[in-house]
């Protein structure tokens, strides 16, 4: 009897021992139970154990699970993945049999659909034939104890070596995208002095092109016989008493022509028409443009001049079409010259193309800015500096990333001298502080000082999966 009892109590004990160890992770209202085994997992045959349950701690039935695994390409081996059978018992209990095809770093992603309950995901990291695994941060808490790859470095060691921490939180993250740019007129404030008759050029008032006009400004005197035949024809209806409406007409031609008030108001003062008419700055600025000599005969559509006034600016900026994503009107953004170094200038994006140029793989910018002492000459080479605010993110310090490859790698401390290599999902990397998206949660402590040393601790002791290594 006795030797019954010690036979089933050993029993109970062995398969308590052989229970593989389990990680919760919250993923929306769901709370999902993980487990490998083996454990440490193994090229070959693993199994992977799920047991989810509700925000109550009821189980979870009937719920579909999607599986699959990848391992990244390096160096000349493609990407491998591929996908598991899922089978399911009572209890909210899950089981997902799958194969890894070699030893090394492998991404888990299950997905759950459970009735009554939104779309779930969870990842993880397993890395035979190293132990245990890693869940990814983006699923909120855990419980459960640590599945190996844990390091032993003593306080003292840590301080020898100059271990720092830092705590990882949520903080408001600013990338600067920085680009080269070109000055340019604003195309809204260029004004062109065309001609709607056939005339010819008497005198030039403005004979080169830089020159700084007013509006108003007298440019050229012309002289037309055809505006001498319109200005003949409106004083002989006046003076024949002619229908209003015929008046009019007449006098509207010569609006038409571009004669302003002031000019017909004195045809009418003299009553004598000469066909002789000055043309004027239609705004202020600077003359780009001058097509025409003294003398020359124009015929209508000629253009005389091209005047853009240059208070306000634009900058081209090419922006790569890997930063194009991150680029919208509005944002604020800073101009330097090479010509004028160490000054800098306020501007805004108006403007991103809808289009990428596929030869050179750029977006074109543009950018709108004050030009008060006129220092921004269109034509000038810019640097541009656009600041893109990302929201609030959590974020680690950049000297707590750990390079290896293609993975990025934190120390986080699990207290008592313990510390966890964790692989990272890395997004935006602002120069001090980077983007967390998976990996760790808020709050945890992670070594920002040391790291490489760290890693080396690492490496000896066994639970840094892949650092360094090959396929």
């Amino acid at each position: 009897m006795k030797l019954r009892e010690s036979l089933v109590v050993g029993m109970v004990l062995l398969s308590t021992c052989a229970r593989p160890k389990q990680e919760t992770a919250t993923a929306g209202d769901l709370r999902i139970g993980v487990a490998v085994e083996p454990d440490p997992p193994r090229a070959g045959d693993n199994r992977l154990r799920l047991t989810i349950t509700d925000a109550a701690g009821q189980p979870v039935e009937g719920a579909r699970i999607a599986f699959e695994y990848d391992m990244a390409a390096m160096g000349n081996m493609p990407e491998m993945k591929g996908g598991g059978d899922v089978k399911s018992s009572s209890g909210g209990h899950y089981e997902v049999a799958y194969n890894l095809a070699m030893n090394g770093d492998w991404s888990l992603r299950v997905g759950v659909d459970a009735p009554g309950h939104a779309h779930q995901a969870v990842g993880l990291r397993v890395s035979p034939p190293h132990p245990g695994f890693s869940l990814d941060g983006s699923q909120g808490d855990r419980t459960g104890a640590d599945s190996g790859g844990v390091i032993e470095v003593s306080a003292e060691r840590q301080q020898l070596i100059g271990a720092t921490f830092a705590t990882v939180e949520e903080r408001p993250l600013t990338v600067k995208l920085r680009a080269v740019g070109r000055v340019d007129v604003d195309e809204r404030r260029l004004g062109d002095v065309t001609l709607k008759y056939e005339a010819f050029v008497e005198k030039l008032l403005v004979s080169e092109t830089g020159r700084e006009v007013r509006a108003g400004q007298a440019l050229a005197m012309l002289y037309s016989p055809d505006l001498l035949a319109a200005e003949e024809e409106y004083l002989s209806a006046k003076r024949a008493g002619a229908l209003p409406q015929l008046v009019a007409a007449s006098q509207r031609r010569l609006a038409n022509w571009d004669l302003s008030p002031g000019q017909i108001a004195a045809l009418d003062r003299k009553r004598t028409a000469d066909g002789r008419v000055t043309v004027v700055a239609p705004i202020g600025g600077v003359v780009l443009e001058k097509n025409v000599v003294s003398g020359a005969r124009l015929m209508p559509g000629s253009s005389l001049y091209r005047i853009g006034n240059l208070g306000r600016v634009w900058v081209q900026a090419a922006i790569s079409e890997r930063d194009a994503t991150f680029v919208s009107v509005g944002q604020p953004a800073r101009v330097s010259l090479p010509s004028h170094p160490g000054e800098t200038v306020d501007a805004r994006v108006t403007f991103v193309a809808p289009t990428v140029d596929d030869k050179i793989r750029i977006v074109a910018a543009r950018l709108e800015l004050l030009n008060p002492r006129s220092f921004l000459r269109p034509g000038m080479s810019a640097d541009v500096e656009i600041s893109v605010p990302l929201g609030s993110k959590l974020a680690v310090p950049d000297s707590a990333l750990l390079l290896s490859g293609e993975h990025r790698y934190v120390f986080v401390d699990r207290g008592g001298g313990k510390l966890r290599p964790t692989e990272v999902e890395v997004g935006a990397m602002t120069g001090g502080w980077d983007e967390i998206r998976s990996g760790l949660r808020k709050g945890d402590r992670v070594a920002t000082g040391a790291t490489f040393l760290l890693s080396s601790e690492a490496k000896l002791q066994g639970a840094l999966p892949g650092w360094g290594d090959g396929p």
